[in-house]
C-alpha cells in the first residue's frame, strides 16, 4: 500500500509540473534575445546584443547594443568640423519600441539614446533576426539591422495663385487635407490612411523580405519566443 501510494503521489508531482510548465509556456508574451558576433566578409567582427520582451499589457520593453567599428562617421550638418575628432566605428545604445514576431523570426526597433557619435542619438534602429535552433548542425541563425535618420517634412505644396490670408498661411490647403479609405461594407475594415508615416519601425516592412547575414556557430545565439 505504501508504494501504490507513493508511486501516486509522484504521478501526481510530475503532472503537476508538467501542467506547470504547459501553462507558462501557454501564457508566454512574444519576446526576442540575442548575443552575436557577425561579419560580412570584411574581417571586422560586430558585436550585437539584444534583449526584447512584450509585458501583459502590450508594452514592448527592452533594448538593443550595436558596436560595428567599420560604420562611416557621418557628418554633423551643424558642426562639420567636430566630425573628423570623432573615433572611428559606431557604438549605439537603443531603447526598443517596437516587436513583430512571426515564427522563428522577430523585427524590432527603436530609438538610438547613446552613442560616440552624438548625431546619432535620436536616430532610429531596425533590426531583424531569424532562430535556427541551437544545435550544432541546426541552420545558422541570422540576422540584419540599419541605422535611419528621421525625415521631417517641414514645408506644404500650395498653388501660389490662390494667396495667403490674413495670417500669411497658404490658401490652398489641399496638399495638406488627410483622409482614411474605407469599406463602408465591412465594419472591421480599420481603413487606409492617405498619407502614413515616415518613422522606420518593425512594421515598416515584411519579415519575409530582409536579406539577413548568417551567425556562425560558436559565435554567440539568438533566441525567438513566439
Amino acid at each position: 500500500m505504501r508504494i501504490v501510494m507513493c508511486f501516486c503521489i509522484t504521478t501526481l508531482f510530475f503532472m503537476s509540473l508538467a501542467t506547470s510548465r504547459l501553462t507558462s509556456a501557454q501564457d508566454s508574451e512574444p519576446a526576442a534575445h540575442g548575443n552575436v558576433q557577425v561579419s560580412v566578409g570584411d574581417d571586422v567582427t560586430r558585436n550585437i546584443k539584444f534583449n526584447v520582451e512584450t509585458e501583459d499589457n502590450g508594452t514592448i520593453n527592452g533594448d538593443i547594443r550595436l558596436d560595428d567599428p567599420s560604420a562611416t562617421v557621418g557628418v554633423d550638418p551643424d558642426n562639420p568640423d567636430a566630425s573628423s575628432d570623432l573615433p572611428p566605428g559606431l557604438s549605439v545604445q537603443v531603447e526598443v519600441d517596437c516587436l513583430v514576431v512571426q515564427e522563428n523570426r522577430a523585427a524590432m526597433s527603436g530609438v538610438v539614446v547613446d552613442s560616440n557619435i552624438p548625431n546619432r542619438i535620436g536616430q532610429r534602429v531596425l533590426l531583424a533576426a531569424e532562430d535556427n535552433g541551437e544545435g550544432a548542425h541546426d541552420p545558422l541563425d541570422k540576422l540584419t539591422w540599419g541605422v535611419y535618420t528621421n525625415h521631417t517634412i517641414t514645408w506644404t505644396p500650395s498653388d501660389a495663385e490662390w494667396g495667403v490670408d490674413d495670417n500669411g498661411n497658404p490658401l490652398d490647403q489641399g496638399a495638406s487635407l488627410t483622409w482614411t479609405a474605407t469599406d463602408a461594407e465591412r465594419e472591421d475594415d480599420v481603413g487606409v490612411p492617405s498619407t502614413r508615416s515616415e518613422v522606420v519601425d518593425c512594421h515598416s516592412f515584411p519579415l519575409s523580405s530582409y536579406a539577413m547575414v548568417e551567425v556562425q556557430h560558436g559565435d554567440g545565439n539568438i533566441q525567438i519566443l513566439p
